[in-house]
């Protein structure tokens, strides 16, 4: 996808909604992102954990129809889920998901790290429920959406995963939960890369190479391609 084109997107995006700025994804990760993908007849199967501007991003994608997607987007915040929905309302490749969070303790996280192939099924047994008042806690602690296996996702199905959501270090336990749907091959852009050991944990799931990573301001992101499992 040419740079042009990505700048068009990124401008029409602004327009209805909120700007590239404070907590959204960089637009300079999309740019990155979006230059590893090709014209092709398959759409690209998108994951992205935390909806906001990058979702709108994605909708002009579509409108211009500069490249086949489609964008599963899951975020805890249920207003914010309803107010992004209604934005995408008339783009049926993308779906925002509403979901809860719950908690686990280390020693269950280290359980489905330790024992990935049963990550799902332990998850499904771990962990108490997060209070909604807590959603916002940026410092929350091994906290991760609860529904993920109604999701019902194929296998090997997710081409690009983005990683910004929810808060604090629990972000890494979907390179665990989405191990069987993510190709081998998949792409993953994950914001704020450095502010836990989510690179750390990656690496105890999957084979991978870093492709870029910026450190501007702010802006805190890595783009990384997967090699397989460990």
């Amino acid at each position: 996808m040419l740079v042009k084109d990505i700048e068009k997107v990124i401008q029409l995006s602004i327009q209805e909604g909120w700007g590239y700025g404070g907590m959204a994804l960089s637009n300079r990760a999309l740019t990155h992102l979006c230059r590893r993908m090709d014209t092709r007849n398959e759409p690209y199967h998108i994951l992205e954990l935390g909806g906001g501007q990058s979702t709108l991003f994605w909708r002009e994608i579509l409108a211009c129809e500069f490249l086949p997607i489609q964008v599963t987007t899951l975020e805890h915040h249920h207003e914010w889920a309803n107010v992004l929905s209604k934005q995408v309302e008339n783009f049926e490749p993308i779906c925002v998901r509403s979901q809860t969070l719950k908690q686990i303790s280390d020693q269950e996280w280290e359980e489905i790290f330790t024992r990935p192939d049963e990550s799902l099924k332990l998850w499904n047994t771990f962990g108490k429920p997060v209070p909604a008042q807590e959603y916002d806690l940026y410092t929350i602690h091994n906290s991760f959406y609860v529904e993920v296996e109604e999701l019902n996702l194929p296998e090997k199905s997710i081409d690009i995963m983005v990683v910004d959501g929810p808060h604090g270090n629990g972000r890494s336990l979907a390179y665990a939960l989405f191990r069987n749907v993510l190709k081998p091959n998949a792409f993953l852009l994950i914001d704020d890369f450095d502010h836990y050991p989510f690179l750390q944990d990656l690496g105890r799931i999957f084979s991978y190479e870093e492709i870029y990573r910026e450190i501007l301001g702010q802006e805190r992101w890595v783009l990384v391609q997967l090699k397989g499992l460990k």
